[in-house]
């Protein structure tokens, strides 16, 4: 059985529908790279899967069992925890604050999540930037506290929406490290990512969405061949 299982997965905003009738699966120990032109739908299936937004039709099933209708943090306390393209730390808290009030979803005791939230402060390398203001963090750190929350929510599984948007190529790489690290520590990761060279590097699998359906399904090297592929990415002459 596939970790998640996503089966025709279906939204509707008014009369535009922003996706309709995606199924995929995820595997245990996966980096799933989902792909597409703005606009294919991407953000929307996050928001769909975290809770933020309920299907029009379709299932969800984190093990065989259906997280459709769950609030955001109790799709959370299932085990699904998520990033956001724009990060919104909570700006007058230190890291090690912010961090540790993610880990309160596991750790009721402020000790136990405090030391919880260092632990994963420490293994994203921003232990030494732990009692700096989240306002006063560059974006590289920014981003690496963004996933340091998600992380200590404990999931079995973590959305990705972007996270190396906005980075130099030499930030590129460290973050696609702390990507392939995060799944080494036992988390399955998904991840939207417009950076191409990243995601077809520390990919698995792809997945490429257009028009909020799903267009193509494979490793990175096949997918880059897919003639779908290349004409949503530069249009059927292309192809």
């Amino acid at each position: 059985m596939a970790l998640l299982e996503v089966e025709g997965l279906t939204r509707f905003f008014g009369g535009l529908r922003a996706v309709g009738n995606l199924s995929v699966e995820v595997n245990e120990g996966e980096i799933l790279g989902l792909i597409g032109p703005n606009g294919a739908g991407k953000t929307t299936v996050f928001n769909l899967v975290t809770g933020f937004v309920r299907p029009s039709s379709g299932a969800i099933r984190l093990e065989g069992r259906s997280v459709v209708g769950l609030k955001p943090h109790a799709v959370a306390r299932r085990g699904i925890a998520r990033t956001f393209q724009i990060v919104k730390p909570f700006p007058r808290l230190s890291v090690r604050e912010n961090v540790t009030l993610a880990a309160f979803l596991r750790h009721r005791a402020r000790r136990e999540a405090e030391a919880a939230a260092m632990e994963v402060v420490e293994r994203l390398g921003i232990g030494h930037r732990a009692e700096t203001l989240a306002s006063q963090l560059t974006l590289i750190d920014q981003k690496r506290l963004e996933m340091a929350r998600a992380l200590a929510t404990g999931p079995r599984i973590l959305l990705l929406d972007e996270p190396m948007g906005g980075l130099n190529p030499s930030e590129v790489g460290t973050a696609s490290g702390i990507v392939e690290q995060i799944r080494e520590s036992g988390v399955t990761v998904i991840l939207v990512e417009h950076v191409m060279k990243a995601i077809m590097r520390i990919s698995d699998r792809v997945v490429v969405m257009h028009h909020g359906e799903k267009i193509a399904d494979g490793p990175p090297a096949q997918v880059v061949q897919d003639p779908a592929v290349i004409a949503a990415y530069f249009g059927k002459r292309a192809a």
